[in-house]
């Protein structure tokens, strides 16, 4: 190995072990100072202090000493837990992103296989991806669109990331109302045999992504495209405005299908059910034998 790779090897090393230590200790001084004062601070607000007064009172002869002498921290010790935990996980967050400035970030295109190269960008992934495991029960929130956008990607207003996987924020741009279903992955690279290829995926505004659908690098999405569940879209691929991507194609969407209509959220627009009701008179009247000329109007 280069002695290039080898000092961004323990760069990567000692920053992780750096910015474990660091952002730990914030989160511990605080930790500290509840447990000295907590118990002592709400003995003097109403009604934490005839609480603790009654149990003193009533109850103390069977409760330990020490107990009682921290009875609000050991009430309370789990949110005071998880507070600390936060503020630990916030700094961690962000001597990640301080550590990651330190990597290299490649330019799109093409690099061979285990070249100098693809270590870097390997390497330049790791805080983003390692971060969640510190998380722990904040992973469920920081697996979302804040963490996303912390590490680089560009997302829209009223974007819902929430189950999505996006495997490279720095290569990600997503515009507004857009929609993500459980496990789609938009991905910023892909292997090809012995190459990686890396590559910005671009969402225009109002894009549905599908359950398990696949975005490849280099993906140009229009405004107001459906990506059907498990549907594949290969690298470079331009898929036009108002669109549904299935089966490996574009299909135009001309205005709203009756199927679309049918699906609008309770207290929708009223005229859909107009049109349904008129569709239903329509179909009545087919089957009575009502003559339809070629020009369409009926008589």
């Amino acid at each position: 190995m280069k002695a290039r790779s080898i000092a961004y090897s323990m760069y990567l090393i000692l920053s992780i072990m750096i910015s474990l230590t660091v952002a730990a200790i914030p989160a511990i001084l605080l930790f500290s100072i509840v447990v000295q004062n907590f118990t002592n601070f709400l003995d003097t607000i109403w009604p934490f202090s005839f609480i603790h007064s009654f149990v003193i009172q009533y109850f103390s002869q069977w409760i330990p000493n020490f107990a009682l002498d921290y009875w609000w921290l050991i009430i309370l010790f789990v949110p005071l837990g998880l507070i600390c935990y936060a503020v630990f996980l916030a700094f961690l967050m962000l001597f990640f992103k301080l550590s990651q400035k330190g990597m290299p970030f490649l330019e799109d295109g093409y690099y061979e296989a285990e070249s100098e190269a693809w270590l870097i960008y390997e390497y330049f992934e790791v805080y983003y991806i390692l971060y969640p495991y510190f998380a722990g029960f904040f992973s469920l929130f920081f697996d979302t669109k804040p963490r996303h956008q912390a590490f680089g990607a560009k997302i829209g207003r009223n974007t819902i990331v929430g189950n999505g996987r996006l495997f490279n924020p720095e290569r990600t741009i997503i515009g507004d109302n857009c929609f993500f279903g459980y496990d789609a992955i938009l991905s910023g690279h892909v292997y090809e045999g012995r190459r990686l290829y890396l590559k910005t995926v671009k969402l225009g505004n109002n894009v549905t992504v599908g359950a398990n659908a696949v975005i490849l690098p280099g993906a140009d999405i229009g405004d107001n495209v459906i990506v059907g569940a498990n549907s594949v879209i290969p690298k470079d691929k331009v898929i036009p405005p108002n669109t549904i991507w299935v089966h490996g194609k574009s299909i135009p969407r001309d205005g709203y299908p009756m199927v679309e209509e049918l699906h609008q959220p309770i207290g929708g627009p009223t005229v859909i059910f107009d049109k349904i009701e008129k569709t239903s008179e329509n179909d009545k009247e087919d089957e009575e034998g009502t003559t339809i000329p070629s020009n369409g109007e009926r008589f």
